[in-house]
């Protein structure tokens, strides 16, 4: 990723992380809804301090060059509001694969086509800029609307990884997600 990494959508920009976004960061790092559906930590774990915060997004600013992970704020057009994050990680470009995250962090967002809007943008953007010829994701399997969302875009449910994380004293299964450029192309083609 460059330090210009930025797209634009009818109604959104994905760019880098500033300085400013470290409390909505905070607020959605130690929400209970959300770690519930994206977070491989522990359940009842110590709230995320707001220095905490702070340097993860200092660090993925300074890490913005790096090769293998992009990471990016999700703000409206209209006002340049932040309403969630998204990450490309795993960019292995000789092997020509990645892997897409998408949190709409902000709830009243929900349910609104945000998330699906990014991660078209994404998946273009994998495929087109980054060269991918795979684009990869897990999603564990009480994500109900995550899974919705990729299967509408394209994604193909390759394996299960079962009772992969402990959510609410239940195992829960992450499943594996995949979709392929000519997969995509067809899609867009329809």
């Amino acid at each position: 990723m460059t330090e210009m990494f930025q797209l634009t959508t009818d109604r959104l920009i994905l760019t880098a992380h500033t300085s400013s976004d470290t409390e909505k960061m905070n607020r959605w790092e130690n929400d209970v809804e959300l770690l519930s559906l994206s977070d491989n930590q522990p359940d009842g774990r110590e709230p995320e301090s707001l220095e905490a915060t702070c340097a993860n997004i200092e660090r993925a600013m300074r890490a913005a060059a790096d090769t293998e992970t992009i990471r990016y704020a999700i703000r409206k057009r209209d006002g340049a509001e932040l309403i969630g994050y998204g990450i490309i990680a795993h960019i292995d470009h000789y092997n020509q694969q990645c892997r897409l995250s998408v949190v709409i962090g902000e709830k009243q967002e929900w349910g609104k086509g945000f998330a699906s809007e990014v991660l078209r943008a994404a998946i273009d953007y994998s495929f087109t800029t980054l060269g991918m010829n795979r684009i990869g994701a897990e999603i564990y399997a009480v994500n109900k609307r995550s899974i919705r969302l990729f299967e509408r875009l394209g994604f193909k449910r390759e394996g299960t990884v079962r009772e992969s994380v402990l959510k609410n004293s239940v195992f829960v299964d992450e499943y594996i997600y995949g979709l392929l450029r000519r997969e995509w192309d067809e899609k867009r083609l329809r």
